[in-house]
Parts: C-alpha cells; sequence; structure tokens
C-alpha cells in the first residue's frame, strides 16, 4: 500500500473538478448485493422512520421547521435529509453505529447550526446563501462512509461529496459553489491549530481561488472562513445543548469509544474538551447567546457536572490509592437469591449504558439476573458490603442476538460464554477493578465446563491484551467503531491473579 506525498496531494489538488481526486484507499464503490443487504436490514428502522416514530424522524421535522424559518425550501431541505439519512443508514453509519460521528450527530449538528444561526443579531445576520452553505456543509461535515477509523478525514469527506451525482445537483440547484462547500468543511477540521489548521487553510485558499474568490477580496472569504468556524463551534456543542447530562454522557462514551480512551478518562478528558472549546469564546459566546436559554444552560450545566464528575473521581481514586476502601469481585452464587439491593444497584449501573449495542432491553435484562445459566460476578467496596459499583455478566452464546455481520462457528455447540457486558461506575475505573472483574468471569466459565468466552471490545484493546499473551482471537473486525467481536480459549488463558 503506498500513499501520495504531500507535494502529489499539492499536485492533485491543482486538477480540475472531473479530475479531483485524493488517494483513499478504502473508497471502493460498495457492491449492489451489500448495499441491498443493508437496505434489508434498515427496513423495520425505516419504517418507523417514515411513521415518526424513530428519533431521527423528530430531529427531521424540527430541521425543516427552522428551515423554513429561515427561507429554505422544505422540498429541498427533505429530499437531501432523507439521501443523508439513507446513505449514512446503509452503508453503516446509521441508528445501529457505535461511534460518535454517525447519522444523528449530522442531524443534531445540523438542526443546532440552523437554530442558531436564526438567532443572530442584526449585526451579525446571515443571509439565504449562507443559511443553505451553513445547512448543507452541518448535514455532510462527517461524510467518510468507509472511513478507518471514527473521526473524519476531512480530505475524504470531499472526496466522497465531489462523487455523489445528487449531493452535486442540489448545490448547484440553488446556485450555490460545491468548492465553497467544501472549505467550510474543512474548517471543522479539529483540533484547529498547529499543522491540522495549517493544512486546512491552505486548502480552503486553494478552494476560495477556484471558487472564483480572489485573494484580495478578503471580505468575501473571511465570510466563508468565518460561517466553517460557526459550523465547527456548534456542531461541537450541538449534543451536548440539545440534550440532558445523561445525553452528555453518552456523547462522551461515544467520543471515548472512537479515539480508543480508557474509560477512566472520560470526565478527564471531557473537562479538557471544553477547557479548548472555551479558547473560541468569541465563537462560542456569539452561538450560545443566539439559542433559547434552556439550550445554553443545558450546555453549561454539563460542563459543570463533567467537572464535578471528575473531582468525586479523583477523590475516589486518592481513597482507592490509601487504601481507604478496597474493591472485591463476588461470583453470585445462582442457587442463592441476590440481594434485591444489589438487583438494584446492578440494574442503575446497567441503565447507565446509553449505548447502541445493548443486547437486552431493561426488562430482559432484570429478569435474566436470576436465569440459573447466567454467569454474574459483582465488584463492591470491601467496607460497604452491599455497594456494588460494577458487574460482568453473560451466558450461553445461544441466548444472545450478536451484532450483525457477526458469525460465530460455535453457535449451537454450548461450549461458548458470551460476555454480554461488564461496566464499573465512573470513578472506580483504572483501578484494578475491571481487571478482576473479567478474571474471575473467565475462571467462573472455565469452572462451569465451557472452552470459550467471547464479546464485543475495542480493537485497541484486543491488540493490548494479545501483546500481553492472551489467547484471544479477532473474529470479526468492524470498521469504523472498530468495536470488534473475540474469542478468547480458556484452556490456554493465564489465571495468574497477576496476569
Amino acid at each position: 500500500m503506498s500513499f501520495l506525498s504531500e507535494q502529489d496531494r499539492m499536485n492533485e489538488s491543482e486538477k480540475d473538478d472531473h479530475d479531483f481526486l485524493f488517494f483513499n484507499p478504502l473508497a471502493q464503490p460498495f457492491s449492489k448485493w451489500y448495499e441491498l443487504h443493508k437496505r434489508l436490514n434498515l427496513f423495520p428502522w425505516w419504517i418507523r422512520y417514515n411513521l415518526g416514530s424513530a428519533k431521527e424522524a423528530n430531529l427531521k421535522d424540527r430541521i425543516l421547521e427552522v428551515g423554513k424559518n429561515l427561507g429554505l425550501s422544505t422540498i429541498w431541505m427533505n429530499k437531501i435529509i432523507r439521501h443523508s439519512i439513507s446513505e449514512f443508514s446503509k452503508k453503516g453509519l446509521g441508528f445501529d453505529y457505535y461511534g460518535y460521528h454517525n447519522i444523528y450527530h449530522e442531524l443534531e449538528a445540523t438542526y443546532f447550526t440552523l437554530l442558531a444561526a436564526s438567532g443572530q443579531n442584526k449585526d451579525n445576520k446571515f443571509d439565504l446563501k449562507d443559511i443553505k452553505y451553513l445547512f448543507l456543509s452541518a448535514l455532510f461535515h462527517d461524510y467518510d462512509p468507509l472511513k478507518s477509523f471514527d473521526k473524519p478525514n476531512e480530505d475524504e469527506v470531499e472526496w466522497f461529496i465531489r462523487k455523489d451525482k445528487k449531493i452535486r445537483e442540489w448545490i448547484e440547484e440553488e446556485g450555490l459553489n460545491i468548492d465553497i462547500m467544501m472549505a467550510m468543511i474543512h474548517r471543522t477540521a479539529y483540533p484547529f491549530r498547529g499543522k491540522i489548521a495549517s493544512d486546512a487553510i491552505e486548502r480552503m485558499n486553494h478552494l476560495f481561488s477556484k471558487a472564483g474568490i480572489p485573494m484580495e477580496d478578503e471580505k468575501t472569504r473571511k465570510n466563508y472562513h468565518d460561517l466553517g468556524w460557526f459550523l465547527s463551534v456548534s456542531e461541537r456543542v450541538a449534543g451536548y445543548a440539545l440534550g440532558n447530562f445523561d445525553r452528555a454522557i453518552e456523547l462522551a462514551r461515544l467520543n471515548a469509544h472512537g479515539l480508543g480512551w480508557h474509560p477512566s478518562l472520560i470526565n478527564q478528558e471531557s473537562v479538557k474538551y471544553f477547557s479548548v472549546l472555551k479558547q473560541e469564546k468569541e465563537m462560542l459566546d456569539r452561538i450560545l447567546n443566539s439559542v433559547s436559554e434552556k439550550y445554553k444552560q443545558n450546555f453549561l450545566e454539563n460542563i459543570s457536572k463533567f467537572k464535578e464528575a471528575w473531582i468525586q473521581e479523583v477523590e475516589i481514586k486518592r481513597s482507592l490509592r490509601k487504601n481507604e476502601i478496597s474493591l472485591i469481585p463476588v461470583i453470585e452464587d445462582k442457587n442463592v437469591k441476590i440481594d434485591p439491593k444489589i438487583v438494584n444497584s446492578i440494574i442503575d449501573i446497567r441503565n447507565d449504558l446509553n449505548g447502541p449495542l445493548l443486547v437486552n432491553n431493561k426488562q430482559d435484562f432484570a429478569k435474566s439476573l436470576s436465569r440459573p445459566d447466567t454467569i454474574l460476578v459483582t465488584l463492591r467496596v470491601k467496607e460497604k458490603d452491599t455497594m456494588v459499583i460494577g458487574f460482568a455478566k453473560g451466558g450461553p452464546l445461544e441466548q444472545y442476538r450478536l451484532r450483525r455481520g457477526t458469525n460465530d462457528a460455535n453457535h449451537g455447540k454450548k461450549n461458548t460464554v458470551f460476555l454480554e457486558s461488564m461496566y464499573i461506575r465512573s470513578g472506580y475505573w483504572g483501578e484494578k477493578g475491571g481487571h478482576l472483574l473479567r478474571l474471575y468471569f473467565l475462571t467462573r466459565s472455565k469452572e462451569l465446563g465451557y472452552e470459550y468466552v467471547t464479546g464485543y471490545v475495542h480493537r485497541d484493546v484486543l491488540l493490548r491484551r494479545s501483546d500481553k499473551g492472551e489467547p484471544i482471537q479477532l473474529v470479526q473486525k468492524y470498521d469504523p467503531d472498530k468495536l470488534d467481536y473475540y474469542r478468547i480459549e480458556l484452556n490456554r488463558f493465564n489465571y495468574d491473579p497477576l496476569f
């Protein structure tokens, strides 16, 4: 595999629209069979969407309403939104994608961007053409369906947009310029500093020239640069302003997964994320002051709660390291009724898992705790025996519906345990609790006569475990979210607690 040099990329950028290509080894066309397969699997969701019961449909309606008030054609917006949802979904970035940059993020970003645009004062008011550019750029700013990891690459986004005939037609239909739209999307590169910023600015200037905006026309160039900046801040604020702290935590977890962070870093890195955002105070204030007080307060309260959670986490870790509190794993005896307090704690912890890959709904999960073949390990605070702060749970593979695309050859052989979920409350990650839960779960699985344990985990975690010598096999890869299906051969696993 070879890659273009920087000079080659610059030479490529000089080509006209018909020859414009950035090297993209992943950008091979999907087979018709694959896209038909995706459409068939998405059919139940499409029914809910068209009936208005899917959450994406609600966002679509809100986008159409605010867009109409800004002067955009409802027919034009509707067909573009439908196309974006279709393309994101059938190419694996829809409602079932375990990553931050999915179609729901695109819709949230579009709605919030238009909402912020509608609240601009007379000194900053956008004209109708600016609104059209914001709408299109927000909806497709992460349009990178074959990305190799969750964070989109603006060069590849540009490649896909230019190759989409329908998007080009809708841009031309409104008398817009695709080069200006692409320049705005390049301004969303993050973090916008250092080489990332300098490369983006170089590309933007080239696109402005292609669009016929001369270097001397600094006012026009600045207008579109600032529109891109407006979009960049809006899309980063959107999810944290539109939702409560539960939604903010969900976004943080998805973002952490996409970036390969350990769960113990979520609160700390979230605080850093918002600190960096405050460095763009001029644009941040402009946006927050143009939306409702409710959304502004949501955003500020979510920042405050992440700080509180981090402070609490630091205090818990201090107590653990000073042995003021200690953690113990407990293999729950299925022949003894579990204390209702323990059950409620487990359910409360599980309900915090707001991801799309929960294999059971809440009611099924509660019932499954009492199944005789369920393997359940709880993590407790030793000093408070009934205080559960984490758990690992699973059972026979045959009980579970796996992620689409996963086919396990051991299904039906009754020799495999599926590790359904392993979760620890915020603040307790990173202090060997996760290691203890997993070790005891694997040990119990082997004691019960199983040969394998399987589950889903981030690819980076699999690689780290493999590097340590674990007999772990990557069975099914999932790009770009990297939540891969693995298998552990229990007879070869080292059960040394220090492993």
